[in-house]
């Protein structure tokens, strides 16, 4: 079982569709997007709300959106031609921010169950 590990969804998925990444200011979703780009993909989307000088790391080549995904149209403006997303972005803030703001954390998700 050493099958490699492929984050793609899409069997044979073209290296030149597009794969937007939603939270990708953040750890996971900047390293996805390093994933993507280091496997050969062209053209990638990375989506944060935060300012793009405080994301994680951003990947050259890579389309960098400040974008606030909990508004709608920008989740369609983020969408737009893409054949795979991945939606990373939460309203968190990193290691440990969960166990700071619990309430916080507790109302955002209730927030989101409304829509």
């Amino acid at each position: 079982m050493n099958t490699p590990l492929t984050a793609a969804t899409t069997p044979g998925l073209a290296k030149d569709a597009l794969i937007v990444i939603g939270g990708a200011g953040g750890f996971i979703g900047g390293s996805l997007a390093r994933y993507f780009h280091d496997q050969g993909f062209t053209r990638i989307r990375a989506i944060d709300k935060k300012p793009l000088p405080e994301w994680y790391q951003r990947v050259p080549g890579v389309e960098n959106l400040c974008l606030d995904l909990s508004e709608y149209a920008n989740c369609v403006r983020a969408c737009e031609g893409a054949t795979e997303v991945y939606n990373l972005a939460a309203d968190m803030g990193g290691l440990g921010f969960s166990e700071r703001f619990r309430v916080e954390c507790l109302l955002a998700e209730l927030s989101w169950s409304d829509d």
